[in-house]
This record gives structure tokens, C-alpha cells and sequence, in this order.
């Protein structure tokens, strides 16, 4: 049983299921030093986008796939092990289905696209019901306008008035976002690591002035 598990055809989906293993032991971990990798994959998931992301995502009709593969309703952790383990599973069964009544393995080159559609598949199926019970991430997006009056620190570049540089925040949420940002004034200019306050839109860029301490 232990070579099937692990042999060439089925390298994919060994590959899956460690993945399951490790993310639990990590989060396991984490929860002993005060570090969660739900919270880290949370911030990286695509309910992180800002609004001017959102508005590109909704053109594209990205928005109703997100909704329908539950990655907006469910924690990005528990919908990664969801999808990986629908993976395994699946995959393992189509190669011993096909062991036991055709005497022969498939190659991973065949199965595994065809697993990876129906695994989707499988976790919108199972992700829909979960997401009922689970604490849902949709109710913490928040509108990229709404952030006037919170500080953020310039991340990369420096900022001038027309050339903007990257700036991060952290939302009531604690949910982190990345904006670009320029000064109010010409005169002005704001190098890596300076503290900025969000003052009002320009487009896409943020207006800025220097973050006085209190």
C-alpha cells in the first residue's frame, strides 16, 4: 500500500497530500509561538485586493469564479487543505480504479489536469456547506476609498508628486493592503520606510502628507 502511494505515478498527488501534512504541522507550530499561517495566507488571498484591483477582477468576470470556488467565503487555509486533499483523494482513486480493472497506471501527465478540474470542483461542492459554518472572509473586505486618514509607510520607492511609490496599510481588520501614493504638494517627497497619512484620492494614487508624532 505504501508503495503504491509514492510511485511515480502518483508523484503529484504524494506531493498534495505532504502538503496537507505540512501545513497542519505548521499551523500547529504556529499556534505554540504565536504565529498563524491561516492569518499570513489570509492576508495574500485574493480578498486582498484594493479597489481599483476589485473593479479589474469584476471586469474580467473573476469576481463569480472566487465566489463560486469559495476562496472569498472560506479562510485561505482551510481552502487550500480542502482543495489539496480533494486532489489527493481524487487522484489516488483514479490511479487505483484503474490498477485493479485495467492492470496499469496512468500517467500523472494525463490524470492530474483532469483531477485539478474536478477537484475544483469537488471543493466548491464541499466549500459552499463549510463556508456556512466556518467564520467567512467576505465580511472584511473593505473598499479601497474607506482608507482616508490611516497612516501607511512607504515600502518601495521614493514619492513625488508624479511619480508615486508603493506604500502598505494595515485596515481595522488588520488585514494589509498595498497602495501607491504621492505627495499633496510638489515641494514635497516621502523615502522608504516614512510614515505617511492617506488624505484623499487622486485616480488610482493616493494623496499624501508626512505622518507628524503626536
Amino acid at each position: 500500500m505504501f508503495e503504491f502511494l509514492l510511485i511515480n505515478a502518483n508523484t503529484p498527488y504524494a506531493i498534495a497530500l505532504t502538503l496537507v501534512l505540512t501545513l497542519a504541522i505548521l499551523e500547529g507550530v504556529g499556534l505554540v509561538i504565536g504565529f498563524s499561517i491561516s492569518s499570513l495566507l489570509d492576508h495574500i488571498s485574493p480578498v486582498d485586493f484594493d479597489l481599483d484591483a476589485d473593479l479589474t477582477v469584476a471586469n474580467t468576470g473573476l469576481t463569480p469564479l472566487l465566489g463560486w470556488l469559495c476562496l472569498n467565503k472560506l479562510p485561505m487555509l482551510i481552502w487550500l487543505v480542502l482543495f489539496l486533499t480533494c486532489f489527493a483523494l481524487l487522484g489516488y482513486s483514479v490511479n487505483y480504479l484503474s490498477y485493479v480493472y485495467a492492470n496499469s497506471l496512468i500517467t500523472p501527465f494525463i490524470t492530474a489536469p483532469i483531477v485539478f478540474i474536478f477537484s475544483l470542483l469537488c471543493t466548491s461542492l464541499v466549500g459552499h456547506p463549510l463556508a456556512k459554518i466556518l467564520p467567512k472572509n467576505e465580511s472584511l473586505a473593505v473598499s479601497n476609498d474607506s482608507f482616508s486618514g490611516l497612516s501607511a509607510k512607504i515600502t518601495v520607492g521614493t514619492a513625488k508628486l508624479n511619480s508615486p511609490a508603493e506604500a502598505v496599510l494595515v485596515d481595522q481588520h488588520s488585514q494589509k493592503h498595498y497602495v501607491m501614493v504621492a505627495p499633496e504638494f510638489a515641494e514635497e517627497s516621502f523615502s522608504q520606510n516614512e510614515q505617511v497619512v492617506l488624505l484623499r484620492k487622486s485616480g488610482s494614487i493616493w494623496l499624501v502628507a508626512k505622518l507628524e508624532p503626536f
